[in-house]
């Protein structure tokens, strides 16, 4: 079935179907901007995506670390040194972007490392605690990258209907309605020529 199907060609009908083109074209605009705003977000997190790699060569060390110190500590006096460390406590907030509430994790008490009494079990303790840091940073980056990619599509594929089908399908009835109104103001016109030609009123 036409999409023109069904549609009445008036005046008011056109001057009603350009309104929604324009508020159509008006809201394609914005989600363009939202698109290249969400874009530019993530090619800024991309940069820092590297902080994963670096995490896991941070937690490779602190291993190799540790292993020394079990050697020469003994896994009992490890587990004591380890009691006597606190948890590490985070927060966990979000801000918002367009719409899009993107998590940031961060540090609100760190662990008391220079209590560790022993050099080599603190040297490993504060390399594993820096790798800890940099693979949560990696964590909230990736996390807020997918939840931009995923807005970034949805947002995209707007983009793209409204481009490719919404806008042709409206300009195309506009077009259709103004033929319509064309054609039935020159319908109109020979009528009324015709009608004072047969009355003698003109040539």
């Amino acid at each position: 079935m036409s999409f023109t199907s069904g549609v009445s060609a008036s005046p008011g009908v056109l001057l009603a179907l350009r309104d929604q083109l324009k508020f159509i074209k008006k809201g394609k605009e914005i989600l363009e901007m939202k698109r290249d705003r969400l874009a530019g977000e993530i090619n800024k997190l991309l940069g820092m995506v590297r902080l994963r790699r670096e995490a896991e060569d941070l937690f490779m060390e602190a291993y190799r670390l540790f292993v020394k110190a079990l050697m020469r500590k003994g896994l009992k006096d490890l587990d004591t040194i380890a009691k006597g460390v606190n948890y590490v406590k985070l927060s966990l907030d979000t801000s918002m972007i367009m719409g899009i509430n993107l998590v940031q994790m961060d540090i609100k008490e760190p662990p008391n490392l220079d209590s560790i009494y022993d050099p080599l079990v603190q040297g490993a303790a504060k390399k594993l605690y820096e790798a800890f840091v940099k693979m949560l940073k990696a964590v909230e980056i990736e996390n807020n990258i997918e939840l931009l990619a995923s807005e970034l599509m949805s947002t995209s594929r707007k983009v793209n209907s409204l481009e490719k089908i919404v806008i042709p399908e409206y300009e195309a009835l506009i077009r259709y309605v103004e033929e319509r109104l064309l054609e039935e103001a020159l319908e109109e016109f020979v009528r009324t020529r015709y009608i004072i030609v047969q009355r003698g009123g003109g040539e």
